[in-house]
């Protein structure tokens, strides 16, 4: 998902995280869930959705055509 917004320093200014926090969340797996909306609001602008399982929520039943 990192890479559908545009990589590491894109991430880093939409959220205001350092590269550091952005590497953290590429090798966990998962985001910071104060990122949720400004990371879901930037993928709806591309077009593209993610599960909420990438900032440790809970997903909705059918998630067949979301990232992740």
């Amino acid at each position: 998902m990192i890479e559908a917004l545009g990589g590491t320093m894109a991430v880093m200014r939409l959220t205001g995280r350092s590269r550091q926090n952005v590497t953290n969340w590429r090798a966990a797996g998962n985001f910071s869930s104060t990122t949720f909306l400004m990371m879901t609001t930037a993928l709806a602008a591309a077009g593209l959705r993610a599960a909420p399982r990438l900032w440790r929520m809970d997903e909705p039943a059918e998630t067949s055509d979301v990232l992740g």
